[in-house]
């Protein structure tokens, strides 16, 4: 089950000169946008961002994300789970994360 939260991985590396950052394309939007999904069933935000950034980018980022201060909400009615998620909840906390791509792993 989908639980009431979302993360979002910010994907990067360093460079000599500047950062460069990994910006994904939605197949199905077709609009840009970072590493980002759900909780699934008790999964803590955490777990999640490691299995998401496995599943869109093939980097196995356990242990490697960096949880940021910087959160955000998103309005209920922008999940499809929104309706097996308690009538109380109106907005769901997004949690952000720092991929650092130099303490991920590519492949499994």
């Amino acid at each position: 089950m989908r639980a009431p939260f979302q993360i979002l991985v910010i994907p990067f590396r360093r460079l000599a000169t500047e950062p460069e950052y990994a910006v994904l394309t939605r197949s199905d939007a077709g609009w840009c946008q970072f590493v980002a999904g759900g909780g699934e069933d008790r999964e803590s935000p955490e777990e999640a961002a490691a299995r998401e950034t496995k599943e869109e980018i093939g980097i196995n980022a356990a242990g490697a994300l960096l949880a940021l201060d910087s959160t955000a909400t998103v309005p209920k009615d922008c999940f499809a789970a929104a309706a097996s998620w308690s009538p109380d909840v109106y907005v769901i906390p997004e949690y952000c994360f720092d991929g650092t791509a130099t303490g991920m792993r590519s492949g499994n």
